[in-house]
């Protein structure tokens, strides 16, 4: 146990502050002040509205891991020079330094390859006001008079209590209080240790009379381990009080004579303290054999932290580097400035000569006052064009730190993984919305190393893509279909025409763009004109007059072929068409032609005869058993004849003769597609696969024929699939319709073996 202090203090509205601490390790008595326990005046040139401001703070261990004394000395010594160094509220302030003091923890753990996390309670005294703002799992106690308050309220509320420590996560979890003090009363800052206390008990010790009678209790009633800091309010003219039993250092401290940060420079060097600085902090290095001798002995230490002034130095670094720069240039552009209105004033107003008018005095009186105000207009322009760049890099920074201490978890810690990496790409995300910055190259690198990790969880696979095409905004793409690597198709559907494109030999660029399609609605093909085009589809062979051609079906029936060798384009009217319903996708296998028919819950089986379908359809399924086709979407065959039905949901059922068979997905991740609007069957590949694209999860699935998980395709840029619409693969290329874009990308590198799990 230990009780001490010293009389320091200051006068502040005719309150200062009497303190006292409290550090109880193992049960026993330690002659010392616990490490993390400062009081702090503001320095010789403090931020405005700093000057009447003492800060209090208690920085305690967290976590499995405890550092040296040498480690909490150093965060609380940080913690006070952020304070004052701040700008605007008090809340702001305390903020700042609580998050000052958790991004350089984390920043330590990574120089020292091990987690070391703190709680911290930070008092601000300010006139007749107390700021209170906490972090970790800690507590404060405050008696007003006959009145007794906790902060968090609930003392015995774990939840409440025990908030995210400092050193865990990028962004802290502060809570903020605010309280009305008077002579008399006494607060205590402490950890955990009251929090289990009888709370009638603590009322009462709050109650005794001075801060050595308040501490007495306090000893046991925080169990084996406790660090607290006592303080009592008191008028100035209030005589020091007699310590009771004196011990080695125990002293009673008053603010008033609180040791101030030296500012030497801007930022304030507090590892130079004068030599009653470093009294006041010397012993707390003699914490560190207390604490090894007693139940923390065999725990992990920590190396110190760098001086204070080269860990806050090394934070402002890069903006005082653009900040440098910035002010040069400001004053060689005001220079030029000057010099420019000097000669512009020489102009207009001329020293003048005897008996030669004057220039009146109301022009003069105008131009002595809108000089003034361009160049102020000038420098605050230049200004806060130089505090947006710092404010920016200091933003990126803090990223940074971020998505370093994000990297500390271990991959298979997977739930407090994914949390941080997210945390981290919404922080990239609203650095960029708010400087309207998007190119920067470190978010553009954390992003992508966020990206990654979050991608294996997801098993995605990144693929750059390269646009082919664009066509015009409002479009709907079916398609495309590619032949040969060379010829690519693609139907408009909104406005019912289908485009012939020329692929350069590598197949990832265009040699020849159309600008008028192939087959379009309202032209006359053969005895017919073309209505709305409903599906397309690639004829190796069939029933019409010569294989290897492009088929397309409109509204009414109208089986319409093109090949570029023998254009232009023929039709054929397919009989029973007045039996469809809404017919929406179509393919061949072994010269049939089937049709998807969701309304009619029905494919349409059409069997050729010489090079035409004269007989109207066959029904794929009997009348006995019809599936419920009204969401399908798309459908492929095998070369075994196994009909493929994909719906709008995600789902695929498999069919062979009219008769569904078992399938199912296996290994999927995330419980497999959220929607889907288009397949592809690749008969072809060494390892046939299914390829379906979601255009919700704005993805594309990659399955085997037995529905085993292959590859889960995702743009490196995800806006590319934000409007997914069609696919086709050939060649170990990849062709995408999304929105108004094609885009292609390879798979050649990939083997077609599922991706390891995380």
């Amino acid at each position: 146990m230990h009780s001490t202090g010293k009389w320091v203090g200051r006068m502040i509205d005719e309150l200062e502050a009497l303190v006292g601490h409290v550090f109880v390790v193992g049960g026993r008595a330690v002659s010392t002040q616990p490490p993390g326990a400062l009081v702090q005046l503001p320095p010789k040139k403090p931020q405005r509205g700093r000057e009447q401001d003492t800060f209090f703070t208690l920085v305690t261990p967290a976590g499995m891991n405890q550092g040296q004394a040498s480690l909490y000395e150093q965060l609380a010594r940080l913690a006070a020079d952020w304070y004052f160094r701040s700008s605007g509220g008090v809340t702001s302030g305390l903020r700042e330094a609580v998050a000052a003091v958790n991004s350089h923890l984390i920043e330590h753990n990574q120089a020292a390859g091990q987690r070391y996390e703190a709680n911290m309670i930070c008092l601000v005294f300010r006139g007749r006001e107390a700021y209170v703002a906490r972090a970790g799992s800690c507590l404060c106690l405050f008696r007003q008079g006959e009145g007794f308050l906790t902060f968090p309220d609930d003392l015995r509320d774990e939840y409440a209590l025990n908030s995210l420590p400092l050193g865990y996560s990028p962004v802290p979890d502060i809570k903020l209080a605010h309280y009305d003090v008077a002579p008399g009363h006494v607060m205590v800052l402490s950890d955990a240790g009251l929090a289990k206390a009888d709370r009638g008990q603590l009322r009462a010790a709050l109650g005794a009379s001075g801060v050595q009678a308040v501490m007495e209790p306090l000893k046991t009633l925080g169990g084996s381990k406790l660090q607290a800091m006592v303080i009592e309010f008191v008028s100035i003219d209030t005589p020091d009080p007699a310590v009771v039993k004196p011990e080695p250092g125990a002293k009673i401290t008053r603010s008033s004579r609180a040791p101030a940060v030296p500012s030497a420079s801007p930022l304030m060097q507090a590892d130079k303290a004068p030599p009653e600085r470093a009294r006041v902090v010397g012993n707390v290095a003699n914490v560190a054999p207390a604490i090894a001798g007693s139940s923390t002995a065999g725990m992990a230490t920590a190396e110190p932290l760098p001086p204070v002034s080269e860990i806050v130095a090394e934070t402002g670094r890069t903006a005082n580097r653009a900040g440098r720069r910035a002010a040069g240039g400001l004053f060689s552009f005001l220079s030029v400035i000057a010099g420019g209105l000097s000669a512009v004033l020489d102009r207009l107003l001329p020293e003048p000569e005897e008996n030669t008018p004057r220039i009146p005095a109301m022009m003069a009186a105008a131009l002595a006052i809108l000089v003034p105000v361009v160049v102020v207009f000038i420098v605050v322009a230049l200004r806060l064009s130089q505090v947006d760049v710092t404010q920016f890099e200091q933003t990126v920074h803090e990223v940074e730190i971020a998505a370093d201490q994000a990297a500390t978890i271990p991959l298979t810690d997977v739930d407090r993984a994914k949390t941080a990496w997210l945390g981290v790409l919404q922080r990239v995300d609203t650095v960029e919305t708010n400087s309207g910055r998007t190119g920067d190259p470190t978010l553009a690198r954390i992003r992508a190393r966020a990206q990654f990790v979050l991608d294996t969880y997801a098993r995605v696979t990144r693929r750059t893509v390269t646009p082919l095409r664009s066509f015009n905004e409002g479009t709907k793409l079916m398609g495309p279909i590619i032949r040969g690597g060379v010829d690519m198709y693609t139907m408009d559907v909104n406005n019912s025409a289908i485009y012939r494109d020329t692929l350069n030999q590598n197949s990832n660029s265009i040699a020849t763009r159309a600008t008028q399609p192939v087959v379009q609605q309202g032209q006359a093909v053969g005895t017919r004109s073309v209505r709305k085009l409903l599906a397309m589809t690639w004829m190796a062979e069939g029933g019409v007059q010569r294989a290897n051609v492009l088929a397309a079906l409109d509204s009414q029936g109208l089986l319409v072929t093109y090949s570029p060798t023998f254009a232009p384009a023929t039709s054929q009217p397919l009989p029973g068409a007045d039996r469809w319903g809404r017919p929406n996708a179509m393919t061949t296998w072994n010269r049939r032609l089937y049709v998807l028919d969701p309304d009619a819950n029905q494919i349409w089986r059409y069997i050729p005869e010489g090079d035409a379908y004269p007989t109207p359809p066959e029904e794929y399924f009997d009348t006995e058993y019809r599936p419920d086709l009204k969401t399908a979407v798309d459908l492929a065959i095998d070369s075994n004849g196994n009909v493929f039905v994909l719906f709008s949901n995600g789902t695929l059922k498999k069919f062979n003769a009219g008769t569904e068979q078992r399938f199912e997905y296996s290994g999927m991740p995330d419980g497999g597609p959220k929607s889907a609007n288009a397949m592809f069957l690749d008969n072809n590949a060494s390892l046939p696969a299914i390829y379906i694209s979601d255009p919700v999860d704005m993805s594309i699935f990659e399955i085997t024929l037995g529905g085993t998980f292959q590859h889960r395709y995702r743009a490196a840029d995800d806006s590319a699939f934000r409007g997914l619409s069609g696919l086709y693969v050939e060649r170990e290329r990849v062709y995408v319709a999304s929105g108004a874009m094609l885009y292609t990308f390879s798979i050649s590198d990939l083997t077609a073996t599922p991706t390891p799990k995380p």
